[in-house]
Formats: C-alpha cells, structure tokens, sequence
C-alpha cells in the first residue's frame, strides 16, 4: 500500500465516468439493465470501482449459478455507507449473487458480530463487513472462515482474518493528511482532532501517522483530540467546547464521517465566521459538500471505498471458487476542495 496510489486527478473524472458507463452498457447488453443506484450520477467520484464490478458482468440472464453474500455494515442508515449498500444491492443481479444487507443504526460491535452469526446461519457464501475491531471480530470472523466462507473487509482491515481488503491504507492516508492540514494553515497553527474513539484501528493508525508527520513541521502541534462515537449531535457539542477550551486552534482535522455535518453549527456556536477556522474533513456526503460551497470546510479527504463494495462481492466470489486475487486493494482518496466540487455529488 503505497502513498503514490493516492494520486487520483479529480478534473477528469467525467470523462472517465462516461467511458466506464459506456463499458458497463456494452458489458451488461443494454443500457435499462443498468440501475440508477448504479450511474455515474448516483455514485459520484468513486464511479469507477462500480465500472470495475460491473465489467463482464453477465447476470441475470447469464448466472450459472447464484451465490449468497451478506454484506454486514457498519452504519447502513448514514449517507456514504448507505449508497454502500444501495449500490451492492443493485448489482446483486448483474453479478450473479444474492444480496442481504444488515447492520446498526450507530455504532455497535456487538450487534455486527450476531448478524455475522447470522449469516454463518445463513450459509453465507461471501461476506463483506468492516471489523471496526479486530479483536472483538476474530472469533465469529475465525467460525465463518471454518465453515469455508471468504471474508471481504471494506475500509476495516483485520490481516489475521480476512481473506480480502479494500479501502484507504491508513498509515499514507494519516501522513496525506498532515500535508494537507499544512497547506491550509501555512505550515502553522494548532489543531483539533475529531475521531469516533480511542480504539478504532484504522483511525488510530491514522493519527499515529500524523502525529509522526508533524515532525515536517514545527509550527504545527495538536492542541486537542475529541471522541464523537461517529454521531454528527455529539461532535457539534465536542467541536464547540472544544473551540472554547482551546481558542487558538486554527484547523480541525475530522477522521469521521459524521463529524463533518456539524461543522458549520458547531463553528457558529463557537462564534466562528467562515474561515476562520480551517476544516479538513473526511469523505463527501452532501452536506459536507454544501460546506465546502459555504467556506465552513476548506478541504475533504474523498474516500472511495464506499464505492466498492460491488466489487468487493465481485472478488468475493473468485475467492469462493477458487481463483487469485490481490490480498489488500487500495482504494485511494481525492481531496476534493471547492475549485474541484464534482457535479455529480452537488
């Protein structure tokens, strides 16, 4: 997982979008074969991970056989894992699997590792889930993988239990991420963190990193971290205290998708006009995208893993019969500012 795959242009991706959707039309038989969770349009910039599922798909018509995937998310009702799972359900048909989506409404390992159970139960023959701890996943990931099923992991990686991994390599996304705090407060500054908890694998190799990054700079240092427990209601009230606490912070860093949302409530609680605090936030939903428009977020790190989970069914099922596929897939961001804001998402 090397830094260098993080070099995504974002200025051509429309015409990569209209070349992939012209692939999956030729790829699929007809254009109405493809569903709207499947466009461009609904997808946004991580479009042509749905392109790389969907290339030489041969379904419905063309399945000799139907397998049966589960896909165990980690925050199904929240908007980027949402189009997650609308877009692994869409293409179900066209990939020859059937797909059965499950998952809490917050955070809630426990509650994820029943409905793995359950798709033991189930006779699952893939699973695609994202083990937000390792640990507490090992045995039920070690009952699955006994029981001769493959297990795909999307952002969450657990290399002692998985067959499989897509999504950000933490460790260049933590060192990015310095870089770019750097750029937007001039190499100087104090910083507030904003992450789901304490314990959190991937987010903790993240800061890590950055906190190793930092040596680049001198002027920087992190001034606070706030646990938000990935819920946009607590990470306004943590941003606004903390703002208050720690008046000089001159740039907030969120590592979390709900946190985002609440920047500009919690900004303006804080007493704050746009820019006057510099926000690099993390993935695109739409109103983090608004917020990129008002001058409330100056930068957001696009993951795209959500985009994949089609094509992590794909691998999944090569993996079921038997062929090779790459251990660790990664999926790369895009720092989406607002000179480069893609259309397709607002």
């Amino acid at each position: 997982m090397l830094a260098k795959r993080r070099n995504i242009r974002v200025v051509p991706i429309v015409a990569i979008l209209i070349v992939s959707l012209t692939q999956v039309i030729a790829a699929t038989g007809a254009k109405q074969a493809v569903p709207a969770a499947l466009t461009p349009a609904a997808v946004g910039p991580g479009y042509p991970w749905v392109a790389k599922a969907l290339a030489g798909a041969k379904g419905p018509g063309g399945c000799q056989k139907t397998y049966n995937i589960w896909y165990v998310n980690p925050l199904p009702t929240t908007p980027d894992w949402g189009r997650s799972a609308r877009i692994f359900k869409a293409a179900a048909p066209l990939l020859c699997y059937k797909a059965t989506v499950t998952g809490p409404s917050k955070i809630d390992i426990p509650a994820m590792v029943s409905q793995i159970e359950d798709a033991i139960a189930a006779k699952a023959d893939v699973i695609v889930t994202c083990s937000l701890d390792p640990n507490a996943f090992a045995s039920v990931m070690a009952k699955a993988r006994g029981a001769g099923i493959k297990l795909v992991n999307i952002a969450c990686s657990a290399p002692k239990s998985q067959d499989l991994f897509l999504g950000t390599a933490f460790v260049p996304y933590g060192i990015a991420s310095a870089d770019t705090v750097a750029k937007l407060v001039g190499g100087s500054g104090k910083i507030g963190v904003v992450m789901t908890d304490a314990t959190t694998p991937n987010q903790v190799a993240e800061l890590n990193a950055f906190k190793s990054r930092l040596a680049k700079y001198p002027g920087l240092s992190i001034a606070d971290v706030e646990y938000d427990n990935s819920d946009a209601g607590v990470a306004a009230q943590k941003i606004s205290a903390m703002l208050t606490a720690h008046p000089d912070i001159s740039v907030i860093w969120t590592l979390e998708g709900a946190a985002p949302g609440s920047i500009p409530s919690a900004l303006k609680d804080a007493g704050k006009s746009p820019g006057d605090v510099k926000v690099l936030a993390i993935d695109l939903q739409k109103p983090t995208c608004l917020a990129i428009k008002d001058g409330w977020i100056s930068a957001t790190n696009d993951q795209v893993f959500f985009d994949a989970s089609a094509y992590a069914a794909k691998l999944g099922i090569q993996l079921k019969q038997g062929r090779k596929v790459p251990k660790s897939i990664d999926t790369g961001i895009k720092v989406v500012t607002k000179a480069n804001i893609p259309k397709s998402v607002c």
